[in-house]
């Protein structure tokens, strides 16, 4: 498969890429600045500013399916991860690409979502810090909804510096407390190729048996 990546030099972005270079698919990154992402037969990197057209046009042209790993970083706009999506699903649409997958907290609800106390208080206490990055959040799965692509958010509590575990995605969760981004990675990268969670926001979280 060929997968554009967005982000793909940010924390989460560069785990992906490697877990997709590992599982045999040819990555195209989009990067900002200079490249951490260690070279591979398989990878390509290119400049790219995800709320610019021409950027995203660039890196879109001839893939089979597009991750985005844009979050919320020190300076970013308040809106950055509504714009990118919008301007990334534009140009889906005119290159006819179908099928797409990012990432978002668990602040983003959905009916029926099965929600622990530790979720509600971390929910709660980013809502009171930082309530743009929530409120970005839900509206850019807003856009997902209204648009035509095939699209996943993975929803987790909190990205964190941990060794991966086994993991499962359930459609309401519970979350799990502890989830390192490579397990994240990992997951995005399970429903691209199982072509898994259509139109759909799961939750990682604990494995009730030993497969993830």
């Amino acid at each position: 498969m060929n997968i554009a990546v967005v982000a793909a030099n940010g924390r989460l972005g560069k785990e992906f890429v490697e877990a997709a270079l590992a599982a045999g698919h040819t990555v195209r990154a989009g990067i900002r600045g200079d490249s951490n992402l260690e070279s591979h037969p398989n990878l390509s990197a290119i400049q790219c500013d995800a709320t610019n057209a021409s950027d995203i046009r660039r890196l879109l042209r001839n893939q089979d399916a597009v991750v985005s790993a844009i979050g919320h970083i020190k300076g970013s706009d308040a809106n950055v991860q509504t714009v990118a999506t919008q301007t990334i699903l534009t140009v889906m649409q005119e290159m006819n690409i179908t099928r797409f997958v990012d990432v978002t907290g668990t602040g983003v609800r959905f009916p029926g979502d099965k929600i622990s106390l530790v979720d509600i208080f971390l929910n709660l206490a980013v809502g009171i810090v930082d309530p743009a990055r929530v409120k970005d959040g839900k509206d850019h799965v807003e856009v997902l909804k209204t648009s035509s692509v095939e699209w996943t958010t993975i929803r987790v509590l909190k990205l964190q510096n941990v060794k991966p575990q086994a993991f499962e995605l359930k459609l309401h969760g519970p979350t799990k407390w502890y989830v390192g981004r490579r397990e994240v990675a990992l997951a995005m990268l399970q429903v691209l190729e199982h072509d898994s969670f259509i139109k759909q926001a799961p939750i990682i979280s604990r494995a009730t048996s030993a497969k993830s």
